[in-house]
């Protein structure tokens, strides 16, 4: 097993794609969070000096609302970490080149064991170096006051990382199971920039901000980094009402404020973490296991 890691991991380093795919989805990752927290910050600033703002006293200054635009680049960039899981298993296929791997090798599921480790690490260095640029970004976009704590940043990203690894996995699974890199590219690149958030917006508006979005793969994915950001945001909105003398917000509230800032980070609809991690982990393990079932019966001469 420990040759057969080794093999793959000189497979990906000896070929462009790894880092022709990591240096847009750091460009991508930093961008998003540089517009977003510039966004927000401007937002913030413009609500700040309203009058019934003012009159309430609502602290809404001194709230980390750049942890929305962490969340919502780490959702867009996952994208390239996907796709480079999806060519994992599909260009090898197309090429037939997996067909010596598998005849040189002691078995085929040894083969396909290693490469779910070997891309379970790829997609956490995609992960690591995605949360890195959203960092940068949001640091350059956002004032000060806005930006989120050691914790707060550490857990938002830390579901974003986790994202990405499930990602690359989703995407592995679905190019194993198709065989071809350009329709595994396709399908999944319509699915995550069309059908997914376009189908979500329209399954939370026609049932009336119900949660079923939040049981698809795209909005079970964002859910993560989404219901992150927006549990942190209202904790540290409460503390600070209730610092100033408020009371707590009703649940009714907060089921409200909860989907509103998961709308923005772009999961409507979406879960709890917990949930959303639980439903993310069960299509990955569906699709993924699937194709490297039908890996398993494939005829590679």
């Amino acid at each position: 097993m420990g040759n057969v890691i080794k093999a793959e991991f000189r497979k990906i380093l000896t070929t462009k794609l790894w880092w022709a795919m990591m240096i847009p989805a750091f460009l991508v990752a930093g961008g998003w969070a540089l517009g977003g927290a510039a966004l927000t910050t401007e937002i913030a600033n413009d609500l700040s000096r309203e009058d019934v703002i003012q009159q309430f006293d609502i602290p809404i200054n001194e709230v980390s609302w750049s942890v929305i635009a962490l969340a919502r680049a780490m959702n867009i960039a996952s994208i390239f970490p996907m796709l480079f899981g999806a060519l994992g298993l599909a260009s090898e296929l197309h090429r037939r080149t997996i067909t010596t791997t598998f005849l040189t090798a002691s078995t085929r599921p040894g083969v396909l064991a290693a490469k779910a480790i070997v891309y379970a690490v790829w997609g956490l260095i995609y992960g690591l170096v995605i949360a890195v640029a959203v960092s940068f970004g949001a640091l350059l976009g956002s004032d000060s006051n806005h930006l989120p704590d050691g914790k707060q940043w550490f857990l938002v990203l830390l579901a974003g990382v986790i994202m990405c690894t499930l990602w690359t996995l989703f995407g592995l699974g679905v190019g194993a199971l198709i065989g071809s890199p350009v329709g595994a590219i396709v399908i999944l690149l319509i699915y995550a920039l069309v059908i997914g958030p376009f189908g979500e917006f329209v399954l939370f508006s026609a049932t009336d901000g119900s949660n079923l979005p939040g049981f698809l793969p795209n909005g079970s994915a964002n859910g993560m980094t989404g219901s992150t950001a927006s549990a942190l945001l209202f904790d540290q909105i409460q503390s600070l009402v209730l610092n100033l003398g408020g009371e707590l917000v009703t649940d009714d509230r907060r089921e409200t404020f909860d989907q509103a800032i998961r709308a923005v980070a772009g999961a409507p609809g979406a879960l709890s973490l917990w949930l959303s991690t639980l439903v993310f982990l069960a299509w990955t393990a569906l699709f993924f296991g699937t194709g490297m079932w039908r890996n398993q019966k494939r005829d590679i001469t």
